[in-house]
């Protein structure tokens, strides 16, 4: 790993108040891995986290989801969205993605977890759950998955209105493509495979350069949020793999695109927040968890 990656990433934990936001973070991750319905029911609290996870994030995508529809689709095994409307086969495709999430994780507790592969990898093949409905339905071509946009695909839409980067001085650029984004993309994929670097600032730099830099034809926003569960869970900021990340966001979207679009600035002031917001999600999110940690062991996953 390029020490200049770990020396950019260094920099930006001692932004102002971004140490602090990771203490705590990890100290509501630490409490929440300690539930005690996690001892021996951690697989069926992943579980649920996933459902609870696809309905939030989704929601800042626009749709509407029920998660007692999506349980009993679960429960069923109807979880093929051939057929479905858009909004219910993107639901099931962000389901999909969580459930991916959960199975790169190892076990809650053990020594041993799967080996992680290359970073392009990873990403490429949580963007193949994500749109593997709409190549089926042929309304995105295979070529698209896994790779950055072409210089004749557009941007895809997202948080941030006009669809277009921010300077460090915040004025509006063109979005990238060709060179420039694939440039861009690999230091996104060198950020994830920066072990050694502090994890918030990990997991909020990779979910806000997914976000904002956009670089596949479409499910960017959702990609970026389950890589950013996958990267807080392996460099052990949230080590459960329950903690609802994106419950946060759900809840206040305004206040999600408020933080995505600071980091987007560019500005020391505007990443400081938006790493000081993803601490605050972990923390909402391991709230959330415990909630879920104790409907596992009184054997319900609805909230009560």
């Amino acid at each position: 790993m390029s020490s200049d990656v770990v020396d950019a990433l260094d920099a930006l934990a001692r932004l102002p108040g971004v140490a602090e936001a990771a203490d705590r973070a990890r100290e509501a991750a630490t409490e929440l891995r300690w539930h005690e319905g996690l001892r021996r029911r951690w697989r069926e609290a992943r579980a649920e986290t996933a459902v609870r996870s696809a309905v939030a994030t989704v929601a800042l995508e626009g749709v509407r989801a029920d998660a007692g529809w999506l349980r009993e689709r679960v429960a069923s095994g109807a979880v093929a969205p051939a057929g479905l409307p858009a909004g219910e086969a993107l639901v099931l495709a962000a389901w999909r993605a969580q459930v991916h999430v959960g199975e790169l994780l190892g076990d809650l507790g053990g020594r041993d977890r799967p080996p992680a592969a290359p970073a392009g990898e990873l990403v490429a093949g949580l963007h193949r759950d994500l749109t593997a409905h709409l190549v089926a339905a042929g309304a995105l071509p295979a070529a698209a998955v896994g790779r950055p946009r072409t210089d004749d695909q557009p941007r895809e839409g997202g948080p941030l209105d006009p669809p277009v980067t921010l300077r460090g001085d915040g004025d509006p650029a063109p979005a990238p493509v060709g060179t420039e984004l694939r440039a861009r993309f690999a230091a996104v994929l060198a950020v994830l495979a920066a072990d050694e670097a502090p994890a918030l600032v990990r997991v909020g730099v990779v979910h806000g350069e997914l976000a904002t830099l956009r670089p596949f034809a479409t499910g960017n926003g959702l990609l970026a949020r389950a890589v950013a569960r996958l990267v807080a869970v392996r460099s052990g900021l949230e080590p459960t793999g329950v903690a609802v990340l994106d419950a946060h966001a759900a809840m206040r979207p305004a206040a999600y695109r408020e933080a995505l679009a600071g980091y987007a600035s560019g500005t020391p002031a505007g990443v400081a927040h938006w790493l000081r917001y993803q601490a605050d999600a972990v923390v909402a999110g391991a709230a959330e968890g415990a909630a879920v940690a104790t409907a596992v062991r009184a054997g319900r996953t609805a909230p009560a």
